[in-house]
């Protein structure tokens, strides 16, 4: 039999406890240890720690997931902000105020890909052919002459109104079509319209038509802007 209070292994029919004196009242033979308190609070510690494992571990896989949902959130704004961006920057509203030189090879593509039809929509603008001459002209002059961050106001230039020019075929230096360029706009500033034609090496001499003047500054700029360089020469 065992103490009810110590649960010590005793002789049968013991009266009393020789371990802790307790009195053991006999009602038969007791062959099983009594549950001890000990034993109960052990199991008892056991179980919390391990409720409270999983509680933090709950509370961890949780807090883990929940960054991530506010990162991809986080991410999907950015995301779409940055696709704002760029739209925006696809449809940048451009002004006639000030139109950037650096927006200038873009027009001369988009000149080229119009098939040479006027007006022109370039972003947010509809540009007529001496507005597009007066721009890229300007933006020639000024690349030439290191302005390459400058702006032009462009106003609206009447066209030509008697546009000739020989249009013979050779080839232009670049310090020659430069000047040419800074010829023909500043004509365009003195007059507020497109000169009927403009010399390559003099002024007055009737050598190239505001439509080869045209040609000549879309290939300048094409070129301008893939290498990031004005070409050595151009071709009439």
């Amino acid at each position: 039999m065992f103490c009810p209070k110590c649960g010590k292994d005793l002789p049968d029919n013991s009266k009393f406890c020789k371990y802790c004196g307790s009195q053991v009242k006999n009602k038969g033979t007791l062959r099983h240890a009594p549950t001890s308190t000990g034993d109960n609070d052990k199991a008892k510690n056991i179980i919390i720690v391990g409720l409270v494992a999983l509680i933090v571990i709950l509370v961890l896989v949780f807090a883990a997931i929940g960054a991530g949902m506010f990162n991809g959130s986080n991410d999907d704004m950015s995301s779409d902000a940055s696709s704002s961006s760029l739209s925006d920057s696809g449809a940048q509203s451009l002004s006639l105020s000030s139109f950037p030189v650096s927006e200038a090879p873009g027009l001369a593509q988009a000149i080229k890909n119009n098939g040479g039809n006027f007006p022109v929509n370039y972003k947010s603008l509809s540009l007529s052919k001496s507005q597009c001459l007066y721009i890229l002209t300007k933006s020639v002059s000024l690349i030439g002459h290191g302005n390459t961050e400058a702006t032009i106001s462009v106003g609206n230039p009447n066209y030509a109104p008697h546009p000739s020019g020989r249009d013979y075929p050779g080839s232009i230096a670049q310090a020659n079509y430069v000047d040419m360029s800074d010829r023909f706009s500043s004509w365009i500033d003195r007059n507020g319209q497109v000169p009927n034609y403009v010399g390559i090496y003099t002024g007055g001499v009737p050598d190239i038509s505001p439509s080869k003047m045209l040609d000549i500054e879309i290939a300048i700029l094409l070129t301008y802007g893939s290498t990031g360089n004005l070409p050595p020469s151009v071709s009439v």
